[in-house]
């Protein structure tokens, strides 16, 4: 029902029936309604629990997610089911599954993204040709994990020729998923 044009215009089940389903009828006097198949009523069957005509034709088809008509004889009805059966399921939250850009106003906010290698000097094997090291940042490393019994880690990094302070910023996640973030200057 819910990618039905002609059920978003019906104001209840049974006018959605009406004309559909070939030898079911239905009378639909405003406050009356009766339905008839090969000279028997047939069952209404809501969510799988058997109903009545008053409570089904209080339900908007906007709350309908679809309609099953089974022809007589319905077995699985009381009484043999020598009228059929209507089975009426009604909709749930998550059964439309909305697109993203239709809708609502939406903001696709980056997560956790893979993380990528910093440039890191190695001066282990300095070249002669001495040239001024001017780096902004001395060390970047996107993913630092601490002994797990010592809750520590070392790290090791070489220094610029410029900076006479150092301002570190530690920013992650803890085991509980909370955000965490240390900053400090080191004369």
């Amino acid at each position: 029902m819910t990618n039905d044009p002609f059920a978003a215009s019906a104001t209840s089940v049974f006018q959605y029936l009406q004309g559909r389903v070939a030898g079911l009828q239905i009378t639909d006097n405003g406050a009356d309604v009766s339905l008839s198949w090969r000279g028997s009523t047939p069952e209404l069957i809501l969510d799988e629990i058997p109903s009545t005509i008053d409570v089904v034709r209080t339900l908007s088809m906007n709350d309908i997610a679809y309609v099953k008509v089974f022809p007589p004889p319905f077995f699985g009805a009381n009484g043999g089911g020598a009228g059929g059966a209507i089975a009426i399921y009604t909709r749930k939250g998550d059964d439309v599954k909305l697109a993203p850009g239709e809708g609502l106003n939406f903001q696709q906010v980056s997560g956790y993204t893979p993380y990528k290698e910093f440039y890191n000097p190695n001066y282990e094997n300095s070249n002669p040709d001495y040239t001024e090291d001017a780096r902004t940042t001395l060390y970047w490393n996107p993913f630092i994990l601490t002994n797990g019994k010592t809750k520590t880690v070392q790290i090791e990094f070489f220094n610029n020729d410029i900076s006479k302070k150092l301002r570190l910023i530690l920013e992650g996640v803890n085991s509980d998923g909370k955000l965490a973030r240390v900053e400090k200057i080191i004369e």
